[in-house]
């Protein structure tokens, strides 16, 4: 039985709809519009719930996959055009949407972005229903939600920027956090109950002058102390290496040299012995190069001082090689880049969470990325590894630091040890030396 909307029917936009939301995301919310006559709805309290099949769907949008539906419905739930319940469309095939508060046809209600105006964030902004509403929809606890308010005020009231919408930019926030808590909690283990430091920790703080009596001395309190508690942790080789050199830095040895904790600098550069503890870890020097920009700005930024700048930088560099070798294991096929090829959730959240890139600086970058590679015509097993490169690559850029000599030596003739300002972004984008 065909649906009483022909697959000729056109689809009118409206040029204001477009401008405010994006192209795509105009159709599809002017065809869920034209479709709402025709479809079940179920009321609740102040809001009417619509459900479009699959059928009905590419029915009224051929030209489109699953996956972009439920891409550009996202979008529209991310701007607040939408709310979205039930499944994902992709895996589900059923859209179950309603409209915001207030809203009669998508197409008519959308203001002109003329007709918003932009204020900067007040000292006790709360989100308001709406917003909760949403972020309710994640599964999100409201408690979580509270703890990201401070943070989200304190960061806009000093760059003092106006914003149309800063309901959204802290949906964007939580939703983030949220999602890295919990990949992070799900790693989260409690000490086991013949754990013992592996021989890489133990080679660490022989390297920062520990004695081993002392390590031995620390390590029996340290797991008294920790089954005790009932504390879980990502890893324990960490929770152990900071604990002994916690101590270690307390004691009163003046026979013992120790490093004062300096503060970062714009043109710091890893020992030698940094370099050569990546080695042994098989991490790339190239791909551990990159990393500088975005590891010092991070740290001129955070402030503090450290004694251990180098063991800061390889735990940095170990995540980064984990994630980009992890997303080549996932991908062991080289395709091309699709042509609304997108981040993915993981991606973004290692942006934000890890890099501490803004996320609205990423995904400003994604257009000319693809226009990019498109034209290069070149296949990869990870467009995400691939672009997290880039976009660390722009983020230090557009910060003006730059790396340095990657091993403290001045050959030029060596693209290992060239500079990152040295190389054009081609280069490191074709870069396959890992």
């Amino acid at each position: 039985m065909k649906h009483p909307l022909l697959p000729e029917r056109p689809l009118s936009l409206s040029p204001t709809l477009a401008a405010t939301l994006g192209l795509e995301e105009a159709v599809l919310l002017t065809a869920l519009g034209d479709l709402l006559p025709f479809l079940p709805v179920e009321s609740h309290p102040g809001r009417n719930w619509y459900t479009a099949d699959g059928g009905q769907l590419q029915q009224l949008l051929p030209f489109w996959q699953p996956a972009d539906i439920q891409r550009v419905a996202t979008s529209l739930r991310n701007q607040g055009a939408l709310l979205l319940g039930a499944a994902p469309y992709g895996s589900s095939e059923i859209l179950k949407f309603a409209l915001p508060l207030g809203s009669a046809r998508p197409d008519t209600q959308v203001p002109p972005p003329a007709a918003r105006s932009a204020n900067t964030i007040a000292p006790g902004w709360q989100p308001d229903a709406e917003t909760m509403a949403r972020i309710a929809q994640l599964g999100v606890p409201e408690h979580f939600v509270r703890e990201q308010l401070p943070e989200f005020v304190t960061y806009w009231r000093e760059r003092g920027e106006p914003r149309h919408s800063f309901g959204a930019l802290f949906l964007k926030q939580v939703k983030s956090k949220w999602e890295a808590f919990r990949a992070t909690a799900q790693r989260k283990l409690p000490l086991p109950q013949d754990w013992r430091p592996n021989e890489e920790t133990l080679r660490k703080l022989s390297d920062e002058g520990v004695p081993s009596t002392f390590v031995q001395r620390g390590l029996q309190r340290f797991v008294d102390y920790h089954r005790s508690s009932g504390k879980q942790s990502v890893s324990w080789d960490l929770e152990f290496n900071d604990w002994v050199m916690e101590d270690w830095e307390k004691q009163d040895a003046p026979f013992i040299e120790k490093r004062k904790p300096t503060a970062m600098t714009r043109d710091w550069q890893p020992s030698e012995h940094t370099w050569e503890q990546l080695r042994r870890l098989a991490i790339n020097p190239n791909f551990a190069a990159e990393l500088l920009p975005e590891f010092i700005y991070k740290w001129l930024e955070r402030g503090g001082h450290s004694a251990r700048w180098g063991e800061l930088f390889i735990e940095y560099a170990r995540e980064e090689w984990a994630y980009y070798c992890q997303g080549i294991e996932k991908n062991p096929v080289a395709k091309p880049i699709a042509r609304n090829w997108q981040p993915g959730g993981d991606c973004l959240s290692h942006l934000v969470n890890q890099c501490e890139i803004d996320r609205d600086f990423a995904l400003s970058l994604v257009p000319e990325f693809i226009l990019y590679w498109r034209g290069q015509n070149a296949a990869r097993k990870s467009w995400d590894a691939v672009f997290v490169r880039h976009a660390r690559h722009q983020w230090a850029e557009r910060n003006k630091l730059a790396i340095g000599n990657s091993y403290g030596r001045q050959d030029t003739n060596n693209p290992a040890n060239q500079r990152t300002r040295d190389r054009s972004i081609a280069d490191m984008l074709n870069d396959t030396n890992w």
